[in-house]
């Protein structure tokens, strides 16, 4: 992020592709949910934090992303897992950084990130695991069977 605002604008191309996929979006919505509970359950007993479920926050789940945070205790970094993952093909992503690490919050206001300790930790140890709707059962078994391999599990 260079600089504060928002970005509205779509192409008529994908706003014709999103009218349609929105039709789909109970289908969606619940096979989402249903992979992100089997994450939930496979990877419970890993050295891991899960992402909250709707119970504990309110209201419903997208579950457009299942970032994981990756404990300290696990003897991996966020970005040697990241390779780990990559080397049997399986891409993981980084997501929500901080807004102190941002150019035009960072720079804008001289933050330095000591002064965000707890934020920049959550950052570090943070990967998304994959998870679209077009994912088969085994698709997820195969990233499932990755993460506890390289979690030692």
């Amino acid at each position: 992020m260079v600089a504060p605002g928002f970005k509205y604008n779509m192409p008529d191309t994908a706003a014709a592709m999103g009218i349609h996929q929105l039709k789909k979006i109970a289908g969606f919505q619940q096979k989402r949910e249903l992979m992100a509970a089997r994450f939930d359950r496979e990877l419970a007993d890993l050295p891991l934090i899960l992402p909250a479920r709707p119970a504990d926050v309110g209201g419903q789940h997208a579950w457009h992303l299942y970032p994981v945070r990756i404990k300290p205790e696990a003897g991996i970094s966020r970005d040697d897992f990241i390779v780990r993952m990559a080397e049997k093909g399986i891409g993981c992503s980084v997501h929500f950084i901080p807004l102190h690490r941002q150019p035009v919050w960072r720079d804008g206001y001289q933050l330095e990130r000591s002064a965000f300790p707890v934020a920049d930790a959550a950052f570090e140890a943070e990967v998304t695991l994959p998870l679209y709707t077009r994912m088969s059962e085994d698709d997820q078994t195969r990233v499932i069977a990755a993460v506890r391999e390289i979690l030692g599990a």
